[in-house]
């Protein structure tokens, strides 16, 4: 018996004439389709579906299709090669202010972030040299002479 899930599957692939399906699956389709009345409804539904496509009729292209086509492939702008300063212009230009000094105030902050995260990595200020991590355990565990 045929599950409905591969009876789509199978109505799908092979169509709606059941006969012209592979022999091997064409048994089960035929006594899936006696045993169930929802299978029945789908199997005219898609008939239905296949008088549909079959009636819609072909267009064919237009004469000048060929041409379109190629003149709209040439008209389309060639990528440049990659090179630092045309994206640092094209980065600029992307923020753009209207009034020059908030761009250049703008590019002052952006430097004096980068600079600020720069001090901050090469000389974090929580870090501790061995010898004074030593001295503070051992201040820490030293309590008025007891050891603890």
């Amino acid at each position: 018996m045929m599950e409905m899930k591969k009876f789509k599957e199978n109505l799908l692939l092979y169509g709606a004439n059941i006969n012209h399906w592979p022999e091997e699956i064409r048994q089960a389709g035929l006594e899936a389709l006696e045993s169930s009345s929802e299978m029945q409804a789908l199997l005219v539904e898609h008939e239905h579906f296949e008088k549909v496509i079959k009636t819609r009729r072909y267009e064919e292209p237009s004469g000048n299709l060929a041409q379109r086509i190629i003149s709209a492939s040439l008209q389309q702008k060639q990528k440049a090669p990659f090179s630092f300063g045309s994206f640092i212009s094209e980065l600029l230009n992307e923020f753009r202010f209207p009034k020059p000094a908030l761009s250049v105030l703008s590019i002052v902050m952006i430097l004096v972030l980068i600079i600020g995260f720069t001090i901050g990595f090469s000389n974090p200020s929580e870090s501790v040299l061995t010898a004074q991590e030593e001295t503070s355990l051992q201040v820490f565990l030293y309590d008025e002479g007891d050891v603890i």
